[in-house]
């Protein structure tokens, strides 16, 4: 695992204050970070009325992907969490700086083991050869297409493009314009969907970070020669990067997660996620299959999502972890797909959508209830949602890139720079050599500088 691979020394950490039994009888208030919505509200409530010695008290964590500042300050003035939901692609930098509570005592005493996970996702939640909280949910990244674009312009629907010559080829064939400007666009790389540089890189074999997590490789010539092709593809079949993206947003800002849902766009590189968003659009015919692979590259695609914490100043361990095994794994489970199965069906009597509605489950962690999840609700989908549901158990066993494990850390300062750097490549600002250069520099100074506080406590 990532952690095993690192040095740093962690302090040393206390078992379960009562060998991981249940919580006192007396009653006590759980502080948690949550998230705020309809659905996981509805798990707070299923655990407390489970659990009438606890009152949990749940604040919303703010930011999900950049809300770094709101933890270490509360964490710094002692009024942080007992347990929080923490995003993964951060894990590494958090755990480094010991704001994370080990559980590893607590999971030995439970029973739950590191390998009734999703292997990608308990390594992000790893470090230094121990585990410091339970991934929840994941996702992974395909190519979706419209199969009625496809006929139209005489594409076989059931084929997509399989290489990135042939989505270059595709996406010329797709696209619709009006005079001189595109009207439906058949494929746009970058901030259409949910691809980011990542995933292109990946499938181009490009190397992140170094085995030891001290040395970022965004300098590689495969990333270099990823950011080449992104920005020759925008010029041959895409056009302005600006305008691109002001058309995008003219979209979604009508309520529409983006074009791919509005018709205006053919082929998306984007999140499992969206199915269940696709299912509520009928107009929409759609298939999903891997992306497409470079010349010389592989298969490949991203995860990402959340872990459930334990702070380490927690003064309720022991209720905490409760709430954290009970939130991870199959009772957890059961409370949210209920919560959204119900959320669907008022959705569709709302909106007045014919059929029955259809509930697309998010990715669990937790092996036990991913196959609950399959067999409770995926299993009275139709085939397409079935094989792509396969497709994505797939490629969480053999073909992802945990976002945590790839950035390091000093994670949020990758994810920014290789979003500048192709954001500024993009709009022809500076050359991919340039771009990739400046962002291994200031990464690589980001990363040399929390290894030092890291060492300096070994």
């Amino acid at each position: 695992m990532a952690g095993a691979l690192v040095a740093a020394c962690a302090p040393a950490v206390p078992g379960p204050a009562s060998g991981g039994a249940a919580p006192a009888a007396e009653k006590v208030t759980l502080n948690v970070w949550w998230f705020e919505d309809p659905i996981h509200t509805a798990m707070i409530k299923t655990y407390s009325d489970a659990h009438p010695t606890v009152t949990v008290n749940p604040t919303a964590i703010g930011d999900i992907v950049f809300g770094d500042q709101k933890y270490l300050t509360a964490v710094a003035g002692g009024t942080g969490p007992d347990a929080a939901v923490q995003n993964r692609h951060t894990f590494l930098q958090f755990a480094a700086k010991n704001l994370y509570q080990d559980v590893t005592p607590w999971m030995d005493s439970s029973g739950i083991a590191a390998k009734d996970f999703t292997p990608v996702q308990i390594e992000e939640s790893t470090w230094n050869g121990k585990v410091y909280g339970l991934p929840m949910f994941t996702d992974v990244r395909y190519l979706f297409w419209n199969t009625e674009h496809f006929e139209e312009v005489g594409l076989d629907p059931t084929k997509p493009p399989t290489t990135w010559d042939e989505l270059g080829s595709y996406t010329e064939m797709l696209n619709v314009k009006n005079g001189d400007e595109l009207e439906r666009y058949g494929f746009v790389p970058y901030l259409w969907g949910n691809s980011w540089m990542w995933l292109y890189g990946f499938l181009n074999r490009a190397p992140a970070i170094s085995a030891d997590k001290r040395t970022i490789l965004a300098d590689d010539p495969a990333w270099v020669s990823t950011l080449e092709w992104m920005v020759d593809f925008y010029q041959k079949y895409v056009g302005d990067f600006e305008t691109t993206n002001a058309f995008s947003q003219s979209i979604t800002s009508t309520g529409l997660a983006d074009p791919f849902h509005a018709g205006k766009a053919s082929m998306s590189a984007t999140g499992d996620w969206v199915v269940g968003d696709l299912l509520r659009i009928p107009d929409i015919q759609w298939d999903a299959a891997p992306m497409p692979v470079p010349n010389g590259g592989t298969q490949a695609t991203w995860s990402c999502g959340f872990s459930v914490v334990m702070a380490a100043a927690s003064q309720h361990r022991d209720e905490a972890w409760d709430f954290m095994q009970w939130a991870a794994t199959e009772p957890g489970w059961e409370a949210k797909a209920a919560a959204t199965l119900a959320d669907v069906e008022a959705y569709w009597t709302r909106e007045q959508i014919e059929g029955e509605p259809q509930y697309w489950p998010q990715q669990a962690c937790y092996l036990p209830a991913l196959n609950m999840l399959q067999e409770k609700y995926v299993s009275k989908l139709g085939e397409r949602e079935q094989r792509t549901w396969a497709m994505g158990i797939d490629a969480l066993e053999n073909w992802t890139h945990g976002c945590g494990t790839e950035m390091g850390v000093a994670a949020l300062e990758y994810w920014v720079e290789m979003d500048n750097a192709a954001r500024s490549a993009l709009a022809l600002k500076v050359s991919p050599e340039e771009a990739m250069m400046t962002c291994k520099t200031k990464v690589q100074e980001a990363t040399d500088r929390a290894w030092a506080a890291i060492d300096s406590k070994t």
